[in-house]
């Protein structure tokens, strides 16, 4: 198997504590891959029709939201653990802590084949011309990538700090 590749570019940011400017690094991606491209790249191993492997990932999704909903852990197997948590700030005394200032997230926890690609991964420092080739969501991981060992959130309607994410290209063995 090809090792994973990184594209790292240096981009403007603040500090999360002093506000000062500063600079970080961010992974740079190669797009988007849309459900439809792994339904398809799935087939090609199997005699199931796209139509039917496409139904086969939705009812798995389907069950996944619905064992979220009903608080559970979702164990993906090689592909990870999905966790429903909570983020809020800290407070001294408990009585402090309101509900209004709980939100709800998801915590992902990579498979070790998963996290063991993005560990072993070549970061080489993106090219003026890999600008180009950023997604329309700009084109990576947060600022700060991923420094949790595989653990990142992932807040309701986007964003979060899932930090592994999609930014590679392979790598020639």
């Amino acid at each position: 198997m090809a090792q994973l590749k990184l594209k790292i570019k240096k981009s403007g940011s603040k500090n999360p504590v002093t506000k000062q400017l500063g600079f970080s690094a961010r992974v740079l991606t190669n797009g988007t891959a849309e459900f439809d491209d792994i339904v398809k790249d799935a087939g090609r191993n199997t005699t199931m029709h796209k139509a039917e492997l496409r139904m086969a990932f939705e009812l798995c999704m389907d069950s996944v939201t619905e064992m979220l909903k009903q608080g559970m852990i979702v164990d993906l197997g090689p592909i990870g653990k999905i966790y429903p948590s909570c983020s809020s700030g800290w407070y001294e005394k408990e009585e402090d802590i309101k509900l209004a200032d709980v939100k709800p997230q998801l915590y992902f926890r990579a498979g070790d084949d998963v996290e063991a690609a993005i560990k072993a991964a070549k970061l080489v420092w993106a090219k003026a011309s890999d600008e180009e080739e950023e997604d329309e969501n700009g084109g990576g991981t947060p600022s700060g990538g991923d420094n949790n060992g595989g653990t990142g959130s992932i807040t309701p309607g986007g964003g979060g700090d899932n930090g592994g994410g999609a930014g590679f290209e392979s790598g020639g063995d």
